[in-house]
């Protein structure tokens, strides 16, 4: 357990108790603090009942007296009037990844951090460096939405690498995030019902460089408007920067392929290594995952297509396709959605953006609304048998807190889907 000294006998608040907020609790009871903690989920807050911990209602906390304030990364504070209001000029909000700075040099070796951020492609880019870093014989470390709360990761030594996804939510907060290396993979339009505009975005994701010095690297997108504004500014560190090339397509390498190159190329792996690594990397899940293929129809689980543009590189990556589309737009441009590609042969829309989809989808694409996945997901396959062949696409382009607890939630729905449609066609 890493040691926190300055938190003994301090009131630390904690909102929000999913895996990382349980996972700070845990490390700061341990080190002597008084933790209040609260969940706005009753089956969550019942599984905190009975450990040590001050289970009270966020305006019952002591918050003049609040030496630290760590709200979940999904909660947005400017948003929460009550919290809001209870939030005092002097309140010192943290997360998870302050604790990790907090700790690194002191209770452990520094070693190297790789700290991913961008709009799309995070997860599937820090999985790749990780496995290929593995494999190459380094001591790594992997913390994020594919890995361990990142408080939970084992110390290492000077030699080790720890890698970790960051988004514009942690990022918000002055995290003292110093990375030896960190990458920038693009900004599109996402989370515009928690940031006020794309400027607000872009400057926050500029964030991950704000602390680093001339002896750490900054590997930088020009290939969107945002990140090019960034990598244009004077940075401390050592830039470097990437643009997309017809290499990916051309070799079948994934999504970020360059941005994964330039960050392995500092640890002198070869160029031709990298390539046969990433090429032998299995995929993830709810990331374009090929579920079911039985030479004619093929379902694709892209449930982690949460945005407009992860869901166009999906459809630009597919053919013959009966598209599922729809969820929480979370505010943003839906009619920037590449529906008119020749392509999509139809359309079944689900969710609170249902409407708004199908009055932007041509007419000729057949768009239907449908009450739920099951039902969207069983006309896909109807249309397809129908057209004799086909890729039916769950990639929503859409957030899925309207129907769904996560993404993960949504996909793993899909895939309950497809193997009761799949087994009743054999």
């Amino acid at each position: 357990m890493l040691n926190f000294d300055q938190f003994k006998s301090k009131n630390i608040g904690i909102y929000g108790l999913g895996m990382t907020g349980s996972s700070i609790a845990e490390t700061l009871n341990s080190n002597g603090a008084n933790v209040y903690v609260w969940d706005d989920n009753p089956s969550i807050r019942k599984k905190f009942t009975k450990k040590k911990l001050i289970l009270k209602e966020i305006e019952e906390w002591p918050w003049t007296d609040l030496y630290s304030f760590f709200p979940s990364p999904g909660i947005d504070l400017k948003k929460k009037k009550k919290l809001k209001n209870l939030i005092k000029k002097n309140t010192k909000i943290c997360s998870d990844i302050t604790l990790f700075e907090m700790a690194r040099g002191k209770d452990f070796h520094r070693g190297t951090m790789i700290a991913i951020t961008g709009t799309n492609g995070k997860t599937s880019t820090a999985s790749i460096i990780y496995e290929i870093l593995k494999k190459e014989g380094f001591d790594v470390r992997l913390a994020g939405n594919i890995g361990k709360p990142i408080l939970k990761l084992k110390k290492g030594n000077k030699k080790t690498i720890y890698i970790i996804e960051v988004s514009s939510f942690q990022l918000e907060i002055d995290t003292k995030l110093k990375p030896e290396i960190a990458v920038l993979l693009n900004i599109s339009e996402d989370h515009l019902d928690r940031h006020s505009n794309m400027i607000e975005y872009r400057d926050i994701k500029s964030n991950i460089f704000k602390n680093q010095d001339k002896n750490d690297y900054s590997i930088i997108s020009i290939d969107d408007k945002y990140s090019k504004y960034i990598a244009d500014k004077n940075l401390k560190s050592k830039k470097i920067l990437f643009t997309k090339s017809d290499l990916s397509a051309d070799l079948n390498l994934p999504y970020n392929f360059e941005a994964i190159e330039k960050v392995l190329e500092i640890f002198k792996i070869e160029k031709g290594v990298i390539r046969k690594r990433i090429k032998d990397f299995r995929g993830l899940k709810h990331r374009m995952e090929l579920v079911y293929d039985d030479g004619s129809i093929r379902f694709i689980n892209d449930s982690k297509a949460t945005n407009v543009s992860a869901a166009n590189l999906a459809i630009h990556s597919f053919k013959d396709i009966f598209w599922i589309g729809g969820g929480y737009s979370k505010n943003n441009d839906l009619s920037k959605l590449n529906l008119s590609s020749s392509e999509i042969k139809g359309i079944f829309l689900i969710g609170s953006a249902a409407s708004e989809i199908k009055k932007l989808s041509p007419s000729i694409k057949k768009p239907s609304i449908y009450k739920n996945l099951s039902d969207a997901t069983k006309a896909a396959f109807k249309a397809a048998k129908k057209n004799k062949k086909g890729s039916i696409l769950l990639s929503p382009g859409c957030s899925s807190h309207d129907q769904f607890r996560n993404y993960e939630d949504r996909g793993t729905f899909f895939i309950k889907i497809i193997s009761s449609l799949t087994s009743k066609a054999e």
